[in-house]
């Protein structure tokens, strides 16, 4: 399938009713929208091509140069069409189907759909092409595309970010703040609750802990700034390095969480929005380790998952606290490491 932004996959295939555009046709192109495992291919699959009006192939069907670039992966380029059908317009580089043919061919099958409709799915379908466009909208303000160097700079040795990735999720989370999601999608509006809940003390742990250090942020490190030879040097640097030792810890478990409620988002819309959503991507990837000890990447879910136990809440305060009475009292030098992957740190898991 073509990458597409999510409002124009959710105009393309719904204005579309789910069948394919071609005169006579009308195949529908997945067996249930409302099913992720058939809309995720586990059963039956999804049958439907998103083609080109226009190509972006200089030797395509119906190529046009003058066309802006730009413009060519968005819902006025596009049509919904079966495999067959797909493949006789675009047959002989397209010429017996010019870019007007095609286009015409779209607007008459989607005039039959929204004719169709109910007064109540053609408001549902606008709202949902709304939420798409507000899904769009989340993914560029926290860089969803490059989540996987955010989440490797946050689990470095000595963790640090940007200041453009430390705007992103600070700008994310004042954003999210002031959306209110429609109560007929309960499964969005928790995972997005949760979402905003670790987003929050992420933000806050990286103005209480984080100091800057040229053009990036890194975790404050007090027994690297001073001299510890007065008589009470010993227990200061003990506790600075204790302090260095939590916040490490505490930067893992956040962004631990944070990547599993991005996938909470991802199943959220993927339930209750567009079946579709990261078709090609899957789960959203965290990324550890370093080029002399090996890198790897991993999936965080929460599983299994059980949407009555959303949404989580978050208290920065009271995950510190945690954190450092697991590491018992978070000095490095004692040998104590604590497994991110398994600890919790939503306030209900107290």
């Amino acid at each position: 399938m073509v990458n597409l932004r999510v409002e124009v996959r959710k105009m393309l295939w719904g204005n579309a009713g789910n069948r394919c555009a071609y005169d006579g046709c009308d195949q529908r192109l997945i067996s249930d929208l409302e099913s992720p495992d058939q809309a995720l291919g586990l059963r039956t699959g999804v049958i439907g091509e998103e083609a080109h009006v226009r190509s972006s192939k200089v030797t395509g069907p119906r190529h046009d140069p003058s066309y802006p670039r730009e413009l060519l992966d968005e819902y006025e380029n596009l049509v919904l069409l079966c495999p067959t059908h797909h493949t006789i317009i675009e047959k002989d580089k397209g010429t017996a189907w010019p870019v007007a043919t095609v286009v015409s061919l779209k607007s008459a099958h989607e005039a039959r759909v929204d004719s169709a409709m109910g007064v109540g799915a053609r408001d549902r379908a606008q709202l949902e092409v709304a939420l798409a466009a507000r899904i769009d909208r989340w993914e560029v303000t926290i860089d969803l595309a490059a989540w996987e160097e955010l989440t490797h700079s946050l689990n470095w040795v000595h963790p640090y970010l940007g200041n453009s990735q430390r705007s992103s999720l600070a700008e994310t989370a004042s954003w999210l703040a002031r959306v209110v999601w429609p109560p007929q999608y309960p499964k969005l509006s928790s995972a997005f609750e949760t979402h905003q809940g670790v987003l929050d003390a992420m933000v806050r742990h990286i103005a209480d802990a984080f100091v800057l250090d040229g053009d990036r942020h890194t975790i404050r490190r007090r027994h690297k700034e001073a001299w510890f030879g007065d008589p009470d040097g010993e227990q200061r640097y003990t506790d600075a390095i204790s302090e260095f030792g939590v916040n490490d810890a505490v930067t893992g478990v956040l962004v631990t969480e944070l990547t599993r409620s991005v996938n909470l988002v991802v199943a959220a819309v993927n339930d209750e929005l567009l079946p579709l959503y990261r078709f090609n991507d899957g789960s959203v990837q965290m990324l550890q380790g370093d080029l002399l000890w090996g890198m790897w990447s991993s999936h965080p879910r929460y599983e299994p998952l059980s949407w009555e136990s959303f949404p989580k809440a978050y208290d920065l305060s009271d995950i510190k606290e945690r954190v450092k009475r697991e590491l018992r009292g978070g000095d490095p030098r004692n040998g104590l490491s604590l497994s991110v992957s398994t600890f919790d740190p939503s306030f209900r898991s107290k």
